[in-house]
């Protein structure tokens, strides 16, 4: 089951995405929006998903953040600036 859900708070907007899924291995955890990093087998994936999306959330002004359990489930949790923002590209267009 994935649950999704938007909360404002404050001058934020939150965003959470959970599932009742595995779970994630504390000792992983460090390095899941690590460029390349996969936990599959080799040739099964890239790796980048994370990291796309980490890099996506901070060029916003946002943070992601993610608790796990074992056999439980895992929470990302993405806040960002609820204040109207150009992107990068739109103020530079070589980016």
């Amino acid at each position: 089951t994935i649950r999704l859900a938007a909360t404002a708070r404050g001058e934020d907007v939150e965003i959470t995405v959970s599932d009742d899924g595995p779970g994630i291995a504390a000792e992983v955890i460090p390095r899941i929006f690590d460029p390349f990093f996969t936990t599959k087998d080799v040739g099964a994936g890239s790796g980048l998903g994370l990291s796309i999306v980490h890099g996506i959330v901070d060029r916003h002004g946002g943070r992601i953040e993610v608790e796990s359990r074992m056999g439980e489930g895992t929470t990302f949790r993405i806040t960002l600036p609820a204040g109207a923002q150009k992107s990068p590209s739109a103020e530079d267009p070589s980016t």
